[in-house]
């Protein structure tokens, strides 16, 4: 079954950014190739060069251009998800506050570096945590205060420590 035309044409400004400069520079090439033909030896036919040179080089400079911000875009997105390997574990108001972004473009950068495969890890919704997955195995869980006997869901790394919710007590690595 052929994709829908939407999923078709979503598909195009997905490309890597050396495509959009290979289409470009082709576009480019051949439109400086039909002016400098066209314009520069034959006089009689000018008729063909404003024919060529619109629909090749503004089509071209137009995928340079867009080239230019997938790049950037690219580079930005593999610089978040090196930084995000670096987190073990992060409150998503956090992780956002630290990259200067909004809570939704962290979500949404953290997103695509998760679907293309950058980051191997999850947003667990009941923490509202990024969780690293390469080091969720070394994580301990809480379900029962040692001191008070309150019942609550904590994951936890066995160097951290946190307060139980009723009633203070540090519990952790030391537990």
């Amino acid at each position: 079954m052929a994709p829908a035309a939407s999923q078709a044409s979503a598909s195009i400004w997905k490309m890597d950014p050396i495509a959009y400069f290979a289409i470009g520079g082709f576009f480019l090439f051949f439109g400086l190739f039909f002016g400098v033909f066209f314009l520069g030896t034959l006089g009689q036919v000018d008729f063909l060069a404003w024919m060529c040179l619109p629909p090749t080089i503004v089509p071209g400079s137009i995928a340079l251009a867009y080239g230019v911000v997938a790049w950037r875009r690219e580079h930005a997105l593999l610089a978040f998800a090196d930084w995000a390997k670096s987190q073990r574990r992060i409150k998503m108001d956090l992780m956002a506050q630290r990259i200067g972004r909004t809570r939704f473009d962290a979500e949404r950068l953290l997103g695509e570096a998760i679907d293309r495969k950058l980051v191997n890890g999850v947003i667990d919704r009941a923490s509202d945590e990024f969780v690293n997955l390469d080091h969720a195995g070394q994580q301990l869980f809480a379900g029962k205060c040692p001191n008070c006997g309150g019942e609550f869901s904590v994951w936890y790394f066995p160097e951290e420590r946190f307060k139980c919710p009723y009633c203070e007590y540090a519990v952790g690595d030391a537990t």
